[in-house]
């Protein structure tokens, strides 16, 4: 993967775990976060993605959009939770 694309994707899984501060727990939260600081952006976006589902939260349907689109550009799409669109909602 080239800097500029990993850099991106960086950015992207952190402006995601960002705008879904209010629905994680500070300890979630900083799960994820601490795989972002030793560059497992796969490992960082499945945790994301099992966090919701496991925990039951609600966030917006396109929080759950962006979760999927970079699992797809990751090559990790088959490694979320089925169920994650059910945690999707509108006005999250």
């Amino acid at each position: 993967m080239a800097a500029d694309d990993f850099d991106e994707l960086m950015g992207r899984v952190r402006g995601v775990l960002i705008a879904l501060g209010g629905a994680l727990t500070s300890g979630e939260a900083a799960e994820v976060d601490e795989l972002l600081d030793h560059a497992e952006l796969g490992e960082a976006l499945r945790t994301l993605a099992w966090l919701i589902v496991e925990e039951h939260k609600q966030i917006a349907s396109a929080d759950i959009d962006e979760i999927r689109a970079l699992a797809e550009r990751m090559g990790i799409a088959n490694e979320l939770p089925q169920i994650l669109h059910e945690h999707g909602v509108d006005d999250a």
